[in-house]
């Protein structure tokens, strides 16, 4: 047996993904007709809300993935915003898999620090990282070892008793008093009050790390400088990120759906 795959084109961990991929079936990045035994979709996975569309981008078309679905066809993809139609209702989102959630994540704390940072060093900088689950616990793992001194913010008590066990400072949200050179949000939603927020410094790096609507209210305060971060793996490191992600659609695949 041959299956037939349909990788559609993403970023450059989906074309990563898509060579792996070859070693399982038949790779497809354009739909050629017919029902796929498979379909890997770019992860974070964005359709059209409501409908089964994949949406076009650049020179890509749009895709309806209805009628390439047959009963025993494997959907993945991952981090699905809404709920999903019927026809796509065995979709596996491969970011909810706890296993593959995490080595995500790590490779997100390490990305993050391959973002342009306006010419500064970490070495000596103060830095802040909002949160301390997925991300913000290698992330400040990362940033330490590099020279930064860390402070971490929470919100369980608990959470920041660990943080302090791993060499950090650690604080409630409403305690945590700037100035910073960068701050790592990995909360999707607002912790600091605009008084904080104008109190980081000026030319505070705010980089975002969290899905929308993010840690920031409505326009960026005065004095930060907002460093949007999203699908960081698939961007710096898209050949690891590729592994992750075929080694759980492997283990998806073992299993008869």
């Amino acid at each position: 047996m041959n299956p037939r795959i349909l990788v559609p084109k993403g970023d450059a961990r989906q074309a990563a993904l898509a060579r792996r991929l070859s070693a399982l079936g038949r790779v497809e990045s354009v739909p050629e007709g017919g029902i796929y035994d498979g379909i890997v979709l770019p992860v974070p996975t964005r359709l059209i809300p409501g409908t089964d569309v994949l949406p076009g981008a650049e020179n890509r078309k749009e895709i309806r993935l209805g009628p390439l679905i047959g009963p025993h066809t494997r959907v993945f993809g991952g981090g699905f915003r809404s709920p999903l139609p019927p026809e796509l209702g065995r979709a596996v989102d491969l970011l909810a898999d706890e296993e593959t959630a995490a080595a995500n994540a790590f490779l997100t704390a390490e990305a993050a620090l391959m973002l342009p940072r306006a010419g500064r060093s970490l070495r000596g900088a103060r830095a802040a990282v909002l949160g301390w689950g997925r991300i913000g616990r290698p992330l400040s793992g990362l940033l330490r070892a590099l020279g930064a001194a860390v402070t971490v913010a929470a919100r369980r008590e608990t959470v920041r008793a660990a943080a302090a066990a791993e060499g950090h400072a650690a604080l409630p949200f409403a305690d945590l008093r700037g100035p910073f050179s960068f701050v790592f949000n990995t909360v999707p939603a607002q912790t600091l009050s605009g008084a904080q927020l104008s109190g980081l410094g000026p030319d505070c790096l705010w980089i975002e790390l969290a899905s929308a609507p993010g840690g920031l209210p409505d326009g960026t305060p005065a004095g930060l400088i907002r460093v949007p971060a999203g699908g960081l793996p698939g961007k710096y490191l898209p050949e690891a990120a590729a592994a992750v992600l075929f080694a759980a659609i492997q283990r998806h695949w073992e299993v008869e759906p």
